[in-house]
């Protein structure tokens, strides 16, 4: 049964994005790419935004490794950075087995890296093909986990470190795999959006491609109905059991934390224009990041 929080729930974090991405907390403090606006913020519980990282590339994806170390990806250039004192430290170049742009991705308990490559440079005018999930090894060591995927997107590490979920976004599903010694095995469908809905008023109301996930400390993924204006939640036997609406909203991803992780911070972005990608280069887009508290915290799923 699907439980819709009231609205009245929803403060107001923060806004003046262009278009935020890749929601992480850490250490008492939120950070987001602003994609659009090429910079990566840290913002305290009271909504103040400190800018920690210039990209001229346009961030997206970021992550943490197990000592703390913050690692940022660049979209156009297809490389990871480290955040150092003195700057930003090139981690790793991926540009050797990229056909696209680094989307998100997830760090895992050992520092090894799971990024999106989404396939197809979208910006620059191409057509959706497959993309791939790219490893960073701990080494540097670079390799393909995973081919033919489309648009792949949003990507949690389950609590118990065996699987890694990801959002197909175009094909609004959710794809699971196996890890095993760090390499991805057995890729297969975990939720298609299309068949699990419940009523043809859902099925009106929450059709819209998967954007960002994130996991909770019962398995519980918050999906970022991208089209549909709603962040819903579902379990770990794929029932809804929660749904936030934001009309007039692209709802683009979702982190949890706070001081007991049972704060959830939702992105979301007001789209100017019908086609999303152009909006996007003309920059006629607007992030705001909401916080709203919830019953079941971050646990230690990833990120």
């Amino acid at each position: 049964m699907t439980k819709t929080m009231n609205i009245k729930n929803l403060e107001v974090l923060t806004n003046g994005l262009y278009f935020g991405e890749s929601p992480r907390w850490k250490n008492g403090k939120l950070y987001i790419s602003d994609m659009l606006g090429k910079k990566v913020y840290s913002v305290d519980d009271s909504g103040n935004k400190e800018v920690i990282a210039e990209m001229p590339n346009k961030p997206n994806g970021l992550g943490f490794l197990p000592e703390g170390d913050l690692i940022l990806s660049s979209m156009h250039d297809t490389k990871l950075y480290k955040k150092t004192r003195s700057g930003l430290e090139e981690y790793a170049d991926l540009s050797g087995v990229y056909t696209g742009y680094v989307g998100d991705m997830v760090i895992d308990q050992d520092g090894r890296i799971y990024a999106d490559d989404v396939g197809a440079r979208v910006f620059e005018g191409e057509t959706l093909k497959p993309g791939r999930i790219v490893i960073v090894d701990p080494d540097g060591t670079v390799s393909v986990g995973l081919e033919g995927h489309e648009f792949p997107n949003g990507i949690v590490i389950t609590s118990n470190q065996k699987s890694l979920i990801f959002a197909e976004t175009f094909q609004e599903k959710l794809t699971i795999a196996d890890i095993v010694d760090g390499r991805l095995e057995n890729p297969r469908l975990f939720l298609d959006m299309k068949t699990i809905y419940s009523s043809d008023e859902d099925r009106a109301n929450m059709r819209g491609c998967i954007d960002g996930i994130s996991i909770d400390a019962e398995d519980g993924i918050w999906i970022s109905m991208l089209r549909a204006g709603q962040f819903i939640r579902i379990d770990k036997d794929r029932n809804i059991t929660h749904r936030i609406d934001l009309p007039g909203y692209e709802c683009v991803a979702s982190a949890l934390g706070g001081d007991e992780g049972k704060t959830l911070y939702l992105v979301a972005t007001k789209v100017d224009g019908d086609n999303i990608f152009e909006a996007m280069v003309n920059l006629r887009t607007q992030s705001t990041i909401f916080k709203v508290p919830v019953e079941v915290g971050k646990g230690i799923s990833r990120p």
